[in-house]
Parts: C-alpha cells; structure tokens; sequence
C-alpha cells in the first residue's frame, strides 16, 4: 500500500520535487530552524498559549518525527522543548488533520514542484463522530512545502475565528540522515517571507 501522501497525490506525487517527496513519502525523521510568529492580540495569545502552540522566536531549533499508523500517520513536531502532535488520515480524496478534537479537511495539489494544503472544511469531536463547523467558528490553516536546494522550505499559518493569526513558523527542514553541511544550511538559511508576518 502507497505510503498516505502518496496515495492522497496519486499521479501528483510525481510533479513534487525530490526533498518534498522525501519529506512526505512516510516515516520521515527531518530538523531544522524556523521562525515562529504568534498573533498580538490578547485573545490570540490567550488561545495560542491554551492550544500550547509553538512560542514566538527568531531561530527555534525543530525537529519532525513521522510515525506511521494503521490508518495514517501521525506527525510529531518540537519546536524546542514545545511539542505540537498531530495525526493525519485519509477520507476519500482528502486528507484530514486533527489536533485534540479538531479536524482540518484538506485538498493537497502539486505547484511547480511543491505541496499546498488548500483547506476545505473543519468538523469538531472524535474522528467518525466530528461535527462540522461553521465557517465563522473553524479554524483556518493555511501550509506549503517546497524544495530549497536539497531541503525543505516549510511556510505554516493557523488562524482562528475572531482572534486572527495564532501562529505563524517559517523554515527549512532537511532529513535528519543528510549530511551536517545540509543541516548548517538549514540553520541559517530560513529567510522569513514578509507575508508570513501578517498579524503576528
């Protein structure tokens, strides 16, 4: 059986570049440095610090465990000493993201060689029984992945209804097996886009 990424992209998959295929092809182990932005206003912090969402930093050291499971996968990121776990799975032709008893319903697709999530919906409670929510209640996520020489460029925003931005990282990853000229890339070549400053 095709690993959850490939088998979501089908004949994509091929159009995706080489590190963004690695990064995604299941069981990935990667490290890297972002930058981490959270949003200024006080019902952003309050949330984003209840969520325990990565804290805001310039040069956070990060590290990705992908563990695969019986029906996906789950992602282990540690921004730091913070740890943001999710699990990821398949429903049709979209993959689904929870993070406690929230799910984020995406349409992945290949753009010149790298992935975008496009979110279509989010649904509340346990997996099987999530309601949906509406558009003015859900969280909104928006996430790209794409080749930066032989790493991984990764650009992450969530946002939520009424708070706004929650938390913004920005950088490269490359796979923790690469070489350590890679890794002294990855430290200090994330350059953070203004965009992913927005609100932060």
């Amino acid at each position: 059986m095709p690993a959850l990424y490939p088998a979501l992209l089908g004949a994509a998959w091929a159009a995706l570049a080489p590190p963004v295929q690695r990064l995604h092809a299941g069981g990935a182990r990667a490290r890297g440095r972002f930058r981490v932005r959270r949003g200024r206003g006080l019902a952003a912090r309050l949330l984003a610090a209840l969520l325990r969402m990565p804290e805001a930093a310039e040069d956070v050291p990060v590290t990705l465990a992908v563990e695969p499971s019986a029906d996906g996968e789950r992602w282990i990121r540690a921004f730091g000493a913070r740890l943001l776990r999710s699990s990821q799975w398949r429903s049709g032709d979209l993959l689904v993201e929870a993070l406690g008893l929230v799910q984020c319903w995406f349409r992945l697709r290949a753009d010149g060689g790298a992935l975008v999530f496009e979110q279509v919906r989010s649904t509340f409670g346990l997996r099987g029984f999530g309601l949906p929510l509406p558009r003015w209640l859900a969280p909104r996520v928006e996430g790209r992945a794409e080749a930066a020489s032989e790493e991984v460029h990764v650009d992450v925003r969530i946002y939520a209804p009424v708070a706004g931005l929650l938390v913004a990282y920005e950088g490269r990853v490359a796979g923790a097996d690469e070489g350590a000229t890679s890794l002294a890339r990855a430290g200090g070549g994330a350059t953070p886009s203004t965009r992913a400053g927005e609100g932060a």
